[in-house]
């Protein structure tokens, strides 16, 4: 069977309406927690403690840089998998499946793994409506938030800034299809500011060490830690794996 890229998924897609989202066959509503006006609800993410910084920051001051066309290459060191290589692309605007709203798609490929993602920033916060995974093509999950779960700070913040996010997530699985709805909470922390990190990348010494942790004490191994840094994004994470950067590309706005 041939194997489909993502670009050429997306750009299929676009040729049935770009720029307004579509449902999956069959789906009758399942794949998805919006509200009844098919939006949804994007969190009013405080602002105290933050560095002044404006509330949309141009790519080379982001910490999660969201311009079309900025790539990453990140080697991850797995328990169960072992070592391999992940891509990370910014695919740009797009109509967010299911939904009456558009984001950010975010492209991950990984050995056997594709992930999209559509992200929308918000008050310096990066913010995840809807992840669908494909494997060798093949549509195998979709998860979507309601409220939108936070992916990211975009914005740098001081030193023991913190926000609880307490989400809906809606796991629709297309192989059975099976439904798994969830109540989650996570504690969103800026731990450290001006850290010196070494990646294969190189060594930065602006990174902003980021915890999330979760507020539910359901799933302690579901703990992260990041390490952002301005103009960049993501160049360390830890928990249930380590990702280290060994290579980016980010555009300019």
């Amino acid at each position: 069977m041939k194997r489909w890229s993502w670009t050429a998924l997306v750009a299929a897609g676009c040729l049935v309406g770009c720029g307004i989202g579509g449902s999956l066959p069959g789906a009758g509503g399942e794949t998805s927690v919006t509200n009844p006006d098919g939006s949804v609800t994007l969190p009013d993410i405080p602002s105290e403690g933050d560095s002044g910084k404006p509330s949309t920051p141009e790519a080379f001051t982001t910490l999660w840089p969201l311009t079309k066309g900025s790539t990453w290459t990140y080697r991850i060191t797995d328990p169960s998998k072992g070592v391999f290589e992940k891509r990370v692309e910014i695919l740009g605007e797009q109509g967010i499946p299911d939904t009456t709203m558009t984001g950010t798609a975010v492209l991950s490929t990984q050995p056997n793994k594709e992930e999209m993602s559509w992200q929308v920033e918000r008050n310096g916060t990066v913010l995840r409506l809807r992840e669908e995974d494909r494997k060798q093509g093949k549509l195998e999950q979709v998860k979507t938030w309601n409220p939108a779960t936070i992916k990211s700070l975009a914005r740098e913040q001081t030193q023991g800034w913190s926000y609880t996010s307490n989400i809906r997530e809606l796991t629709y699985t297309t192989v059975d299809k099976t439904s798994e709805d969830k109540e989650k909470s996570y504690v969103w922390s800026v731990t450290a500011v001006n850290q010196t990190i070494t990646t294969p990348a190189g060594t930065f010494t602006n990174a902003v060490r980021v915890e999330r942790k979760r507020g539910d004490k359901l799933k302690p191994d579901d703990d992260r830690v990041y390490w952002l840094v301005p103009g960049i994004g993501k160049v360390r994470e830890e928990g249930e794996r380590l990702e280290e950067l060994v290579a980016h590309d980010v555009k300019k706005p």
